[in-house]
């Protein structure tokens, strides 16, 4: 964590609340980049976002720079994530949406691996995979391979051994590849 991170937060837990908009603005878009990724839906992760930056300001003197602070965040991203999940699944939700309108991922395979022609048709068929993958599984899928982090780094946010981190990512990729076995090609 930088010196400006470490005087921003101080700066906030004395009340500054510039500094804490400054917090805010340094990981926001990571936020709700994750809050999409978990909830699937553009409503829903601006719901997420606004309480996890709520929880944030309220809890910000409970930090205490035993871990970094972009950690502690996102962990309580994933812990309200998984609340509002299981808030959602007592109550029976009825979405009216646009035809056109589409429930997207916005996750990209590698760019490093050439895609077919049918790019889109792949697209959507890993998109739906990974909404079938189980709740800790697809959390996990989501922090390794498109939020990039390393697994002891997801151990810490899930508060789980790095064992129970690579159980869930080998258990996610099994279904991944049983799903998508159509889509394989030389």
């Amino acid at each position: 964590m930088n010196q400006e991170t470490v005087n921003l937060i101080h700066q906030a837990q004395s009340g500054d609340a510039r500094a804490f908009h400054s917090l805010v603005a340094l990981y926001d878009k990571r936020v709700m980049t994750l809050a999409f990724h978990l909830l699937q839906n553009e409503q829903d992760a601006e719901d997420l976002y606004q309480d996890v930056f709520m929880k944030v300001y309220t809890n910000i003197n409970q930090f205490r720079f035993e871990s970094d602070f972009f950690t502690w965040l996102y962990r309580i991203t994933v812990n309200t994530a998984y609340n509002f999940k299981k808030r959602a699944s007592r109550y029976a939700r009825v979405t009216i949406s646009d035809e056109n309108e589409s429930d997207s991922l916005d996750w990209i395979p590698d760019p490093n691996t050439a895609l077919p022609d049918n790019s889109s048709d792949v697209k959507n068929a890993v998109m739906n995979a990974v909404k079938k993958l189980p709740q800790k599984q697809r959390t996990v899928f989501i922090l390794k391979h498109l939020e990039n982090l390393k697994i002891i780094d997801i151990a810490k946010l899930l508060d789980v051994s790095e064992g129970t981190v690579k159980k869930y990512l080998f258990r996610a990729m099994e279904k991944l590849r049983f799903h998508l076995k159509d889509y394989r090609y030389a």
